[in-house]
């Protein structure tokens, strides 16, 4: 049994090379682009009474919704990723959900913002770009 493990990783060493490549890339970039993309985000956007209207006035602003919506989608899935594999996986998928617009975003950002081990973990991250914490 063992030397059939041995033959299927000798078979696909190129694979798994490429796979721990991608990772550290992934891993790399993630340290580095999460506490910036946090910092973006206003200190009162999770206040209950704060407003959070989507507005769409130009073709402008639809392209940038498609963006945006596009780059939390990419954290989202490398989030998945990074669970079993290094990074920042629960942040990432945070953060991508965060940036991506659907129906009861709004709710699910809240919930999961009073959770304390979140909120700690997300003021820590802003602190590291000199942001000041998020409000609740």
């Amino acid at each position: 049994m063992l030397d059939d493990i041995m033959t299927l990783l000798s078979q696909f060493e190129d694979v798994l090379m490429m796979i721990g490549i991608v990772s550290s890339v992934v891993f790399i970039i993630s340290l580095l682009l999460i506490p910036y993309l946090l910092g973006l985000i206003p200190s009162n956007y999770f206040l209950k009474n704060s407003k959070t209207q989507l507005k769409i006035n130009k073709p402008f602003d639809l392209i940038k919704l498609i963006i945006k919506t596009l780059i939390g989608f990419i954290l989202l899935i490398a989030g998945i990723i990074m669970l079993v594999t290094p990074g920042q996986g629960l942040i990432s998928i945070l953060l991508g959900l965060f940036l991506m617009e659907f129906p009861g975003k709004r709710q699910l950002e809240l919930k999961l913002i009073n959770h304390h081990p979140i909120f700690k973990t997300l003021n820590w991250l802003r602190s590291k770009v000199n942001k000041p914490p998020f409000k609740r």
